[in-house]
């Protein structure tokens, strides 16, 4: 699903351009009312206002600013139909190669701290022997009371044909982006 590492090679056959519907979303979430900051903050996100988009969101938290992972705490039914399996409470990390969880918890510790968005294309393979392409849309909300920040995350499939690789004694394999972007939202990008 979510957040490979940053070190990502274009022209794989892979789009290499954002579909509406990610812009779409980043649209809606532009929309949302911040506290007078660069990003809303959690309260302003109401699931009911985001019908169009909520089969497709996972709403992750940023364990430890970062420095944890990314807890899935709520899966959208497409996300959740593609995997076949419930991975609310799981850390995302799981499911990367260990040689890109620094590279992940960087652009993680990026999208929260600046803020900004991540935008990317990224292989994910499923442990039935199907793959494809996520295009993912990744987009702050500010902390809650209780500190927590949370990545609001719009996952869509490609069409485009992806050879199966073998994901271990893993449900999925997320392989690293093949082409990405970081979106500003007023505090500029990572160079």
């Amino acid at each position: 699903m979510l957040l490979s590492s940053p070190d990502a090679v274009s022209g794989t056959g892979a789009t290499t351009t954002r579909t509406e519907l990610s812009h779409a979303f980043e649209a809606f979430y532009r929309a949302l009312p911040t506290d007078g900051g660069l990003r809303p903050n959690r309260a302003a996100f109401r699931p009911e206002r985001a019908a169009k988009f909520l089969k497709h969101v996972v709403l992750c938290e940023a364990m430890a600013e970062g420095a944890g992972g990314l807890r899935l705490r709520l899966v959208g039914s497409e996300f959740e139909q593609r995997i076949q399996r419930d991975v609310r409470g799981q850390n995302y990390l799981e499911y990367l190669m260990p040689a890109y969880h620094q590279g992940a918890r960087d652009s993680i510790r990026e999208i929260v701290k600046r803020p900004c968005g991540l935008w990317q294309i990224m292989p994910v393979h499923y442990e039935r022997g199907y793959a494809q392409h996520i295009e993912l849309t990744a987009l702050p909300l500010g902390p809650g009371p209780d500190g927590v920040h949370l990545l609001l995350v719009l996952t869509q499939p490609m069409q485009d044909l992806v050879m199966a690789e073998p994901t271990g004694d893993r449900i999925l394999a997320a392989g690293t982006a093949l082409t990405y972007q970081y979106i500003d939202l007023g505090a500029g990008v990572p160079v």
